[in-house]
């Protein structure tokens, strides 16, 4: 199913989702989250549930120019990419919401999404301690970083529950080895290794959000199965 028309009912911003249910799957690059957000909607049409995968960033014109970003096929200046990444992911979150995730939640769908405001929170806080040191101290410390994102993002939609794969660096790495393709712009390994710290403190992240770690490293099966434990009495099968 593609987006909805721009046209469909405002966003409600306040509180939970309506009706439906939004789950968001969330992890480093090579965690998994797509597979698994394919999985476990798989699991739900078994079981006669209305279900949509979506992803950030979305399928929407400023997720088409994001996504040009993180193959590199579109530069950025060489100061700030961070702080331009983070508006650039708010705006794309709010148009996401409106114009996707909130119809199809009023529709009574289950929504999952590969990627939500924790993504910009752990990747663009993390990248910006790398570029600059000498502001940001830490990989979860600079918290004027931290709070200015969380304003961005403060009309964003609350899931009901945002699932995060903990995986080791280094099976992500072969992971995304495995896959090919181009070098995205956060493929670099340090990188990845403090961004799955961060991704371990995720409640630190998104103080009062339901927020539950499931380990990433083992075969797909196992993980889909302790994937379904965790999110079945959630959407409520």
């Amino acid at each position: 199913m593609g987006r909805r028309d721009s046209s469909a009912p405002s966003v409600r911003v306040a509180g939970q989702a309506p009706n439906g249910k939004f789950i968001v799957i969330e992890g480093i690059d090579g965690s998994g989250t797509t597979t698994q957000a394919e999985r476990y909607a798989a699991h739900l049409r078994a079981r006669r549930r209305l279900v949509h995968v979506t992803r950030e960033p979305s399928g929407g014109p400023l997720g088409a120019q994001i996504r040009q970003v993180l193959t590199q096929r579109l530069s950025l200046p060489s100061v700030n990419q961070s702080q331009i990444m983070a508006l650039l992911f708010a705006a794309d979150r709010l148009d996401h919401v409106a114009a996707e995730i909130t119809p199809l939640l009023e529709d009574g769908y289950v929504v999952i999404s590969d990627r939500y405001d924790l993504s910009s929170l752990a990747y663009q806080v993390t990248a910006a301690a790398q570029e600059e040191p000498e502001h940001l101290v830490g990989p979860l410390s600079s918290g004027t970083m931290l709070r200015w994102i969380r304003e961005l993002n403060r009309y964003a939609l609350r899931p009901h529950l945002t699932l995060v794969l903990d995986v080791d660096p280094e099976i992500a790495a072969q992971r995304r080895r495995g896959r090919g393709g181009a070098r995205e712009l956060y493929d670099d390994a340090e990188l990845q290794v403090r961004l799955a710290g961060a991704y371990r403190r995720a409640e630190e992240l998104l103080p009062g959000d339901r927020v539950v770690h499931v380990n990433g490293d083992g075969e797909m099966e196992e993980i889909s199965q302790a994937i379904a434990a965790v999110l079945n009495p959630v959407v409520g099968i």
